[in-house]
């Protein structure tokens, strides 16, 4: 987490820092350049370009122990991309597809470790606006040095005007090269995965979310005997927060399998707005408002939670 902290100083401070000289000095700030140069003001769904939902993800961590005893740090750059296959004139309406491609490396190893992840889905918006419904499939492979994985994995999810809910069902062919513990993951292992996620803004913060998470184990669709990490009955829950510093930047960082286990940092640049990052850290630091209501069309396209190449897929 020193990492995670150490990047949003860099960000923050100089926001805050510019925020208060505009309080005294009308003139424009550098940041306010950023703010409507390259990053943009707030898009509409309507006009955000399939440019700006691409990014580049950058990404630093700890991969669980149990997966491999060796050699469990990691570097991840990947590239990501949603977009619409169809929409509706009203938005009401969306089919989208979503391709991540990545690349990573391991302490001092080389970067020869290629993954990627390809899906499509559905999402349909109330005629209130006030709900959001999706569901959809997807395809990845992951190659983690001495742990390779890839199957299917479908997804069901529901978007509200203050919270993402999403439930999500891998089937993975698991290979590991090297590893001393033979009572969970063997050479050659065929394992299912349940999780189950929430995210929800950080009262009078809506450039915030906060993720929840929980993952179930097993072997078979709908066995009650699952398993963790640990071996153990999964009881611990993964942490996350993501900050839309900028429209075009965003800082995630977090734990999985408990608080303060297998920590990582997300760094995210787009090219350009898209309209998901409805609220940022320029835009304004804090809401007279305990909770910000959102635009549910500035998410038809949204990136699909947990379904890109990134540091939960990778390792849920």
């Amino acid at each position: 987490m020193k990492r995670f902290l150490s990047l949003l100083a860099l960000v923050v401070v100089p926001g805050l820092v510019s925020a208060a000289d505009a309080a005294v000095a009308p003139q424009p700030t550098y940041m306010d350049h950023v703010k409507h140069g390259f990053c943009g003001g707030p898009v509409s769904p309507r006009d955000d370009t399939w440019l700006a939902r691409t990014d580049i993800g950058v990404d630093w961590g700890k991969v669980p122990y149990t997966l491999t005893h060796k050699h469990r740090r990691y570097d991840l750059w990947n590239i990501n991309s949603v977009q619409p296959l169809w929409r509706g004139d009203d938005l009401h309406n969306t089919v989208l597809t979503f391709l991540g491609v990545g690349i990573s490396k391991w302490d001092h190893s080389a970067w020869d470790h290629p993954s990627w992840n390809l899906g499509t889905g559905y999402r349909y918006l109330t005629n209130a606006a006030t709900n959001m419904f999706g569901a959809g499939v997807a395809y990845h492979h992951m190659d983690l040095n001495h742990v390779r994985f890839h199957g299917p994995t479908a997804y069901v999810e529901w978007l509200s005007q203050y919270t993402t809910l999403t439930f999500q069902r891998q089937w993975n062919k698991l290979h590991v090269n090297s590893h001393p513990a033979k009572h969970f993951l063997h050479h050659n292992h065929n394992f299912d995965a349940s999780s189950l996620d929430l995210s929800f803004q950080v009262p009078f913060l809506p450039w915030t979310q906060v993720g929840l998470g929980r993952t179930w184990f097993g072997e078979k669709v709908g066995r009650k005997c699952f398993h963790s990490y640990r071996h153990v009955e999964l009881d611990r829950l993964d942490y996350n927060l993501r900050m839309n510093l900028l429209g075009c930047l965003s800082l995630e960082g977090g734990f999985l399998g408990g608080w303060n286990n297998n920590a990582y940092v997300r760094l995210v640049l787009s090219f350009g707005r898209p309209a998901s990052n409805e609220f940022t850290l320029t835009d304004g630091f804090y809401s007279t408002d305990a909770f910000s209501a959102r635009d549910l069309k500035c998410y038809t396209l949204a990136p699909v939670v947990r379904n890109r190449i990134d540091t939960l897929a990778m390792i849920k």
